[in-house]
């Protein structure tokens, strides 16, 4: 091959996973990126929004609009251009404490898509985040804004407050026992505070207070991949009530957008939002994908409490030990999906069956949830 052709392949192989950071005006900043399956939003730590697609999505020059929220988006000048087949752009000088929406419209026509940050920028919370934007089986996609998954709610600093009070959210369904709530009170928004669900889920495993008794006596890596095993197939057989509970909660609008959270967002709240997703009809292996992210946002303060424990033990338990406890792992919620399908045959049908949610409500919660 010449060289200067294989030069130009070289540079179209590239350019799929390249971003040009945008400014109009500005000099474009080349860096590689991995590729991505979904349109992402990450916040970059100079608080500047990195947008970034699939090479499938376009063939050609992307615009990107942005809005306050997913059908309040701003068309009449975007605020970045890709060039050529660039798949991301960096967008600057947006206002921190508001959440940003952006569409994404492909110049040479095709379908367009709402995209916005995953997990939220609070400080008080490193596991907020938003169910939005997963495609479902039949191409639709689940609407931003409606419905998020966090960790318990009760170190929010007031900026927190401010920035959750402009998402006016109207409900949180709280997954944790009494003491859990009583040690730990959430914190909420003085102005259109929302309401909230006491949904106790108190099992072996997701109970803080006994697993502290646990591992200041001793526990080992195999002992707690046991209890988390049957912690998850508890949640199928013996708390129907509260998943049926928050499912009417989620299907009134007037309810929405909502929150639902335990103490990490891994357990409880990772069971809850699979079923929601799987309602929706969004496939498996996005909810595991969903589930799993978990390990990406808590990964540093796992290894605070990691570093933490054997001086919190005695050093009867080690750090490493306690990864079944800490971590999201995918054999957990199999073991949830193993059990619902021993004891109603389908995720459809326990959603009918178990939780009491029917085909006619689905539809209702799809027309709802889905764009």
């Amino acid at each position: 091959m010449h060289p200067n052709s294989f030069r130009s392949f070289a540079l179209a192989a590239l350019l799929p996973v390249l971003v040009v950071s945008c400014g109009f005006g500005a000099r474009p900043v080349w860096e590689e990126l991995a590729p991505v399956a979904r349109p992402l939003v990450d916040r970059l730590d100079d608080g500047e929004l990195r947008i970034r697609w699939p090479a499938s999505f376009a063939l050609g020059a992307v615009s990107v609009y942005a809005g306050s929220s997913p059908v309040a988006i701003e068309r009449s000048e975007p605020v970045a251009r890709t060039w050529g087949l660039a798949t991301a752009v960096t967008v600057r000088d947006l206002d921190p404490t508001k959440r940003h929406y952006f569409e994404l419209v492909p110049e040479a026509g095709g379908r367009t898509r709402i995209v916005a940050e995953r997990r939220l920028p609070l400080e008080g919370t490193d596991n907020f985040r938003d169910i939005g934007g997963y495609e479902t089986i039949d191409g639709r996609a689940v609407r931003w804004g409606m419905l998020y998954r966090s960790n318990n709610l009760a170190d929010l600093n007031n900026d927190d407050l401010r920035y959750l009070t402009r998402l006016k959210v109207k409900l949180v369904c709280d997954f944790r026992s009494d003491p859990e709530r009583v040690q730990n009170p959430n914190r909420s928004p003085i102005e259109n505070p929302p309401a909230t669900a006491a949904l106790e889920i108190m099992v072996d495993g997701v109970d803080p207070s006994a697993m502290q008794d646990r591992i200041r006596g001793g526990v080992t890596g195999k002992e707690l991949e046991q209890i988390m095993v049957a912690a998850y197939r508890s949640f199928v057989t013996d708390y129907s009530d509260q998943w049926a509970d928050m499912f009417e909660r989620i299907a009134d609008p007037a309810n929405l957008p909502t929150i639902v959270h335990c103490t990490a967002g891994k357990d409880r709240t990772g069971f809850a939002s699979a079923m929601v997703l799987l309602a929706l009809g969004v496939p498996e292996k996005t909810v595991f994908e969903d589930y799993m992210a978990t390990n990406q946002y808590r990964a540093s303060y796992n290894r605070w409490i990691m570093r933490l424990v054997p001086i919190y033990s005695l050093f009867r338990t080690r750090g490493e030990d306690l990864e079944p406890l800490l971590d999201a792992r995918e054999p957990y919620l199999r073991a949830s999906l193993d059990t619902i399908e021993e004891h109603y045959g389908s995720v459809d049908a326990y959603l009918e069956h178990g939780l009491g949610v029917s085909e006619t409500e689905r539809a209702q919660l799809r027309e709802i949830f889905l764009r």
